[in-house]
């Protein structure tokens, strides 16, 4: 099996050689990722200007390792394009800090995943609240002796895997969930130099369904959510014809 493992928070990122290493046993590894750090760069991609890349020393145990000077889907699609490889899955992460509910919308490690399949290659993104606990090792290479037996990632989608809050010792269980509502807020306050601004980040909550990965994260579990590429909302198209027949 030829995996190729890409992340957004550049190539030297902790959790980018945990997760590489962990998915060694399962087949060829190599790594496209960021030059430097990416978090929040969401579905970017670069077509106005030249892309810088090098190859490094293979790193993590990889076959290979490209850098790349651009966003995580510049990583992905310039990873499958170096490497004279037909791959079987992309793995993007392991992301320090959480991809759940809205954060999917901005997330560098889930689009890179989108890219990927976008570009016709299975898909799976992967997301702990910090990359420092001692379990995530041996919990990532549980994880996916499941996933990859059962071959869960094939389909239509990408999947989107998020370890709990870093207040579990270790994960409870894992659960397939839905996407939950949970919100990042960032408000614009205006600094005391004109016309410079930063963010001051809150965290807004909602109701969640008892499915969401909202809830596994806070009761300690790992959140499997499946998520799709086909955004358009069936429903309303049906009320649309509904009401114009």
């Amino acid at each position: 099996m030829n995996i190729l493992v890409v992340n957004d928070d550049g190539y030297q990122a902790e959790g980018l050689g945990i997760l590489a290493r962990a998915l060694a046993p399962y087949g060829n590894i190599y790594i496209s990722a960021p030059k430097s750090h990416q978090s929040a760069k969401s579905h970017s991609i670069t077509i106005r200007s030249k892309i810088e890349t090098f190859v490094t020393e293979p790193m993590y145990g990889s076959k290979a390792t490209l850098v790349v000077d651009g966003s995580p889907a510049d990583a992905v699609r310039l990873g499958l394009k170096v490497f004279d490889v037909d791959f079987d899955l992309v793995v993007s992460g392991i992301n320090c800090g959480p991809n759940i509910a809205k954060d999917i919308y901005y997330s560098g490690t889930v689009s890179a995943a989108y890219e990927a399949k976008i570009l016709g290659v299975d898909a799976i993104a992967i997301s702990s609240p910090f990359t420092m606990p001692q379990y995530l090792y041996d919990e990532t290479i549980k994880l996916f002796d499941e996933i990859l037996e059962t071959k869960i990632y094939e389909g239509p989608g990408i999947l989107n895997i998020n370890f709990p809050k870093e207040s579990f010792q270790r994960p409870v269980g894992v659960k397939i969930t839905t996407q939950g509502l949970r919100y990042q807020h960032a408000e614009f306050v205006k600094s005391e130099k004109p016309d410079i601004f930063h963010i001051k980040g809150s965290i807004i909550n909602y109701q969640e369904h008892p499915d969401s990965d909202v809830n596994a994260f806070e009761e300690g579990y790992v959140s499997i959510t499946p998520l799709k590429l086909d955004r358009t909302d069936y429903a309303k198209i049906k009320e649309i014809m509904h009401t114009s027949s």
